[in-house]
């Protein structure tokens, strides 16, 4: 499996709607899942290379030589990785600032992981307010305009704003090399139209501001990403992809593991499916940060319910072998 590390930065602010409330469309997190990374390249494959372009995608997903991780954080030179759901061990009872901002933290970065693991079993404190500002939340309002002749509604629409020298990044594991330009190619195609939500409005545009090919000649923080992606038997596997064990490994993969759930929803685009949006199957994942004994394979989940066409949502995970 060869990886590659995409560093996006976003040209205009973002909508990602959380899955776990009614109220999407008034707020939005800082990152994307893997999945709706997955159905974007979908449909930037099916603009630029029609649905054979799709079908290939799903079937290196299916067969698990196309792997993606979620939208990490990335800002200026330093690479970040999502918290690790663990119960951490302090030594002494932490300044209630300290411990605030620990309760707070969501991104970890990479050269200072070995130090924040320590912290978690009684080593000196993480600092976890050393992190800059990574962005701003805003609402923008704009106006429901009425085909039928009725009064122009408010409504807003919520977003986030990175601030300078900070963006997501994405890794991409490929079997081939034809695989890896292709990824290449839709995510300069996707970066046009936008991830996540409201894209017609101009939100979630992107450019890749760098692509870096991980392997043994890598140094610093890509190293370190190269090493622990390749390092299956160390005693604790993070999750890098918001993702789901088949049926038939959940019970292995649940036991011992420190993980939190999260709600996968959402609705079928017009046009994909049906003339009409409709619904997709709602599914509870285990969020990016999970801390596991074992990897799991997961899968491409049909969610289209009973139309016709099927509707996947991706479901395989990337893992880093760590010691925590």
């Amino acid at each position: 499996m060869n990886y590659c590390l995409y560093k996006l930065q976003f040209d205009s602010p973002v909508h990602f709607g959380p899955s776990d409330t009614a109220l999407s469309l008034y707020s939005s997190e800082e990152h994307f899942c893997a999945d709706t990374l997955f159905s974007a390249l979908c449909h930037s494959a099916l603009s630029l290379g029609g649905s054979a372009q799709v079908e290939a995608l799903c079937r290196w997903a299916r067969e698990g030589t196309l792997l993606l991780s979620d939208g990490l954080l990335w800002q200026r030179e330093q690479l970040y990785l999502p918290k690790p759901c663990w119960n951490g061990k302090f030594s002494e009872e932490l300044p209630t600032r300290q411990r605030k901002a620990l309760k707070a933290l969501n991104w970890v970065p990479v050269s200072q992981f070995a130090a924040f693991t320590a912290s978690l079993h009684g080593g000196d404190a993480y600092n976890a307010s050393q992190q800059s500002e990574i962005g701003r939340h805003t609402e923008v309002e704009r106006a429901r305009v009425s085909r039928q002749q009725e009064d122009t509604e408010p409504y807003y629409v919520g977003a986030f704003a990175f601030s300078e020298d900070t963006g997501l990044y994405v890794l991409a594991g490929c079997g081939t090399e034809e695989q890896q330009s292709t990824v290449a190619k839709l995510l300069d195609g996707l970066g046009w139209t936008g991830i996540g939500g409201k894209v017609s409005s101009g939100y979630g545009k992107f450019h890749v501001a760098q692509t870096i090919p991980l392997s043994g000649a890598c140094t610093g923080d890509a190293r370190r990403l190269y090493d622990q992606l390749n390092d299956g038997v160390a005693p604790h596997q993070l999750l890098l992809t918001t993702s789901l064990p088949r049926e038939d490994e959940l019970d292995a993969v649940m036991e011992h593991a420190c993980c939190q759930v999260v709600r996968r929803g959402g609705f079928v685009q017009p046009g994909v499916a049906s003339s009409t949006a409709q619904k997709k199957q709602t599914q509870y994942f285990l969020a990016a940060g999970a801390v596991l004994e074992q990897r799991f394979s997961g899968d491409l989940f049909n969610v289209g319910g009973s139309g016709a066409t099927p509707v996947f949502r991706y479901a395989k995970p990337m893992f880093l072998g760590v010691e925590i």
